[in-house]
């Protein structure tokens, strides 16, 4: 097995980044960091003065901000958002995924948290809400609301068109979960039984009942456990009743 190698931050191109920011060359700035990948900008960002991290963050487009921010440190998160105004953090929130955007929210104190979610529009503040609550050593607290569901009696031709209608919606689409018609977990498709499997039959036909879920407050330990023992990519998050509420995929459990 090869060594692990830490990453490292090229010297050379944070003095270049640095002196661009002294000479006000924004340009410049812009034609750097848009040449460079969201994890290595964040180690950038972790060696600049809190101005001109600031600055980076202000140059940035609106889709690729929270792509940078979830890749930074925690303690630079925490500096950056006390220096942030609340509406760039609004638009970072909007940016992000459910899980992220909870992370990012419970990192605030609570009456700024609370003045943000207003401005987020009703979407991402009822997804908010529904994940604010949770432990965040549970598995409620690193899982994402965003997946695929279809009901387990429709035809594949049908579940596909619902796959379609989420596919911006969704990344990382390895599994699609069937429920019933109260929304409780009964199976599992993957992607290619979908292409393979004739249209018109039903997905209980072909859908795999044997499902590894978790409890939303179950600690994410045994997330962990469950990905390590099983080999899993995600894993399905439910409640009390078992309906089905979330997902934690294999880039939750690494961050984890």
């Amino acid at each position: 097995m090869a060594p692990f190698v830490v990453r490292t931050v090229d010297k050379t191109l944070v003095k270049r980044v640095k002196d661009y920011i002294e000479q006000g060359d924004s340009k410049a700035l812009i034609k750097v960091i848009d040449h460079i990948k969201a994890a290595d900008l964040a180690d950038l960002i972790e060696y600049l003065q809190p101005d001109e991290r600031l600055l980076i963050f202000k140059l940035l487009e609106p889709e690729g901000v929270g792509d940078v921010f979830v890749e930074i440190e925690p303690p630079v998160q925490e500096r950056i958002l006390r220096d942030l105004d609340n509406q760039a953090i609004s638009e970072i929130v909007k940016k992000l995924d459910s899980d992220d955007a909870a992370d990012l929210m419970g990192d605030l104190p609570g009456e700024r948290a609370k003045e943000i979610i207003k401005t987020v529009g009703d979407d991402v503040s009822e997804d908010l809400e529904k994940l604010l609550p949770y432990p965040e050593d549970t598995a409620g607290g690193i899982m994402a609301l965003e997946l695929v569901s279809v009901n387990a009696d429709i035809t594949l031709r049908d579940a596909v068109e619902s796959i379609r209608e989420k596919r911006e919606e969704v990344e990382n689409l390895y599994h699609v979960w069937a429920v019933d018609d109260f929304e409780r977990l009964v199976g599992v498709v993957s992607l290619k039984d979908f292409i393979l499997e004739p249209p018109e039959r039903k997905v209980s036909d072909i859908m795999n009942p044997e499902i590894i879920s978790i409890n939303a407050y179950s600690d994410q330990e045994e997330a962990i456990q469950l990905t390590r023992k099983y080999d899993l990519v995600n894993i399905p998050v439910v409640d009390e009743q078992n309906r089905l509420i979330g997902r934690i995929t294999h880039d939750d459990i690494i961050d984890t």
